[in-house]
């Protein structure tokens, strides 16, 4: 057969001939064995490789190949074979978890269909912001002074709900701040609306009324009591007299006793000085808190001290002379512990 060739065609095309058919299946054989070999050794664990949305598309390779290479695995034929196929225009940044078991060709089909793992976001409650969107950015790509800097004003700031939430790892923090008010509007709905409306307040002032009340009071079964207070107070236009809110107008967490003094100072956020509401959250609150205002109880008081003994806990007067005597007892507690300010 081959002579029948030769004759034919000449010894010269006959090997060229043979040679491109050799070469063809070298060819086929190369990718089948690119494609369908398993990517990492059996005896390896599980690898994370994390692609910077801010990296570029080379960057990603290098990052993919070094990740698998470092690991034991066949990081260069596994950059080869996303290049072969055109793919590696195709990757998305992302949390991607390889595992073992897997042969080169799924892994790079994960890689280019983007099929990159959640993690799950915890936004805490609290004061202090930076602590927030330091916890915020723990977990995902964003930079915490983003996340803080979006976070700040007081137009979003009372919109964020604390939960635990799935994003996705490359998430930025505009990104994020977008998915925690998109998760406020669905917080926030029809039936929580209608109960802030029949206690004549807002959803926004709700918040801001809730994150007095976390502060001054520990204990959530009481929570109610107070809210209702608060809340007979602005029925009536009588100020609030939070103590919380001159701690945070100081910004002196360290005041464990409100004097004359603090009561003096100019700002917004005196209601000492002001009537209503201060004009943004103290703090970030509990989603329960929130509910607690949307769920106040209904009673006449107007006053209230905290109990002594350290309890967290409060008495509560509906007549300034009983208050006053409340507010004695207290007085005389914080004495003997020496606690002066």
């Amino acid at each position: 057969m081959l002579k029948k060739y030769i004759n034919k065609y000449g010894l010269p095309l006959v090997i060229v001939g043979l040679l491109g058919k050799l070469t063809s299946i070298i060819f086929v054989f190369g990718i089948y064995g690119h494609w369908f070999s398993t990517l990492m050794p059996d005896e390896s664990e599980n690898i994370t490789i994390y692609l910077d949305p801010e990296n570029t598309l080379e960057e990603y390779l290098i990052t993919i190949e070094d990740e698998v290479t470092k690991s034991g695995g066949h990081g260069e034929r596994l950059s080869r074979t996303l290049s072969w196929r055109g793919w590696g225009e195709r990757i998305k940044p992302g949390k991607y978890v390889i595992t073992v078991g897997k042969s080169i060709g799924e892994v790079a089909q994960k890689l280019a269909t983007g099929d990159r793992e959640s993690v799950r976001v915890i936004v805490p409650a609290g004061r202090d912001l930076d602590v927030i969107a330091g916890k915020i950015a723990t977990r995902i790509a964003a930079d915490s002074s983003d996340v803080l800097k979006l976070i700040s004003p007081d137009s979003i700031r009372w919109k964020i709900i604390p939960n635990t939430y799935e994003m996705w790892w490359e998430t930025n923090a505009e990104g994020a701040v977008a998915r925690l008010i998109k998760e406020s509007k669905i917080w926030w709905n029809t039936d929580r609306l209608e109960k802030a409306k029949s206690k004549g307040i807002s959803d926004e002032e709700a918040v801001i009324l809730a994150s007095i009340v976390q502060a001054e009071t520990a204990v959530l079964s009481e929570a109610p009591i107070v809210a209702g207070l608060y809340l007979n107070r602005l029925d009536i236009g009588q100020l609030l007299q939070a103590d919380p809110t001159l701690i945070y107008a100081w910004d002196d967490d360290s005041i464990t006793r409100v004097l004359d003094i603090h009561k003096e100072i100019d700002s917004p956020y005196n209601t000492y000085k002001n009537t209503g509401l201060p004009p943004g959250t103290i703090r970030i609150p509990e989603p329960t808190y929130i509910d607690a205002v949307l769920n106040a109880t209904e009673h006449d008081y107007l006053y209230m001290c905290a109990e002594p003994g350290g309890t967290g806990k409060h008495s509560f007067a509906r007549r300034y002379r009983e208050h006053i005597r409340n507010a004695r007892k207290y007085q005389k507690w914080l004495n003997k512990q020496h606690i002066y300010r």
